[in-house]
């Protein structure tokens, strides 16, 4: 509330503060002092302990009354530039009908395994990618109907998508993971944007146990009023899966020699290949009988294919000749690709004070 207190509000901006049955009578009284003068300020009292994801769903549903929400949990920060960035993005909410959220926030990290994640290089200020955003989005009524009629008759059926291993391991009652079919299933994705305009403090609570994660989902906030190309999903060449891979009629624009190809990518390594439709694919799993194949020099990972690196670290081939790579060797890798400087010895060091510190 202290960030978006302090931010210039252009208009009229309603805020309605839920507070969930749980809610201590400090954290209600706080709510209630606020004095808001850019429009309505209604505070909410739940009647019973929703918990976090039921809580969520409920706001979720409060679209369908005011016509929109921009949903933002109690532990965000938000840029000063959050407003602008909603402004800057209405033409692109009208217009693109294949979105289903708009984020606040910019995912840095693979959150399969912790590496930064970065888009292609370029002057687009929106990306698009097929996963749910829990750190600041906004929603119309018209993107989350279909994921609420979805719901009715869903049933749990997880097994049906390809999702990553660290949302399988969710529990069914996390709202993300059916969020993350929903899109799979009806071919939508989020428009998230290339530097965040809203940052987590990871503060403790039900899906934060340890704080020695607080700094993991710090995202760069922006801070200008200016912004890049706002390009609509068929326009743009930053458009990925939900498991941060780009999509494939990209790759063939910048590679016309696989255009013959019916191919899944798979990069980062983490898809799991029983998973796969395609008939060919290309990924950094190990396979004798590569097609086309390229170095990993060049960062970010995917210009090593854009600008044609060629190597024998990512390979083209058919689905069925990969095989899963060892997860010790995959792991040096990755840290001398991000992290060249680091050395294991710091690396053993720190981890240990971190063990030692939880018992001090």
């Amino acid at each position: 509330m202290n960030s978006i207190l302090k931010t210039p509000i252009r208009g009229n901006l309603d805020i309605y503060i839920s507070c969930d049955g749980s809610s201590s009578s400090a954290v209600v009284d706080y709510v209630n002092s606020i004095q808001w003068r850019h429009g309505e300020y209604k505070v909410i009292q739940q009647s019973k302990q929703l918990g976090v994801d039921a809580h969520i769903l409920a706001c979720m549903k409060m679209a369908k009354d005011l016509g929109h929400v921009i949903l933002l949990e109690d532990d965000l920060v938000v840029s000063s530039s959050f407003q602008e960035y909603l402004l800057h993005a209405q033409k692109l909410i009208k217009q693109e009908r294949n979105i289903s959220g708009l984020s606040l926030y910019r995912y840095p990290i693979l959150e399969s395994n912790h590496f930064p994640f970065e888009l292609i290089p370029n002057n687009e200020f929106i990306y698009y990618m097929q996963r749910p955003s829990s750190k600041g989005c906004f929603y119309s009524w018209d993107m989350l109907e279909p994921y609420f009629k979805f719901l009715e008759t869903f049933d749990n059926d997880f097994e049906s998508y390809h999702l990553p291993e660290n949302v399988k391991k969710w529990s069914n009652e996390v709202w993300e993971k059916s969020f993350y079919c929903f899109l799979q299933h009806s071919g939508t994705y989020l428009a998230f944007p290339r530097y965040s305009l809203t940052s987590d403090f990871a503060d403790i609570g039900v899906h934060m146990k340890k704080q020695t994660l607080k700094y993991v989902h710090q995202s760069k906030l922006y801070i200008s009023k200016r912004f890049g190309d706002f390009n609509k999903l068929e326009e743009t060449d930053n458009v990925y899966d939900s498991f941060y891979e780009l999509i494939p009629r990209v790759v063939k624009k910048y590679n016309p020699e696989l255009e013959v190809y019916d191919f899944e990518m798979d990069i980062y390594g983490n898809k799991t290949l029983s998973k796969i439709s395609s008939e060919y694919l290309i990924s950094e799993k190990p396979t004798n009988i590569g097609l086309f194949g390229w170095e990993r020099r060049l960062k970010p990972e995917i210009n090593n294919l854009l600008f044609h690196q060629e190597g024998e670290f990512y390979q083209l081939a058919k689905t069925r000749s990969f095989r899963q790579k060892n997860r010790q060797e995959k792991l040096k890798e990755n840290f001398l690709y991000y992290y060249p400087d680091t050395r294991i010895k710091d690396l053993i060091k720190m981890k240990w004070s971190e063990i030692i510190s939880r018992f001090i």
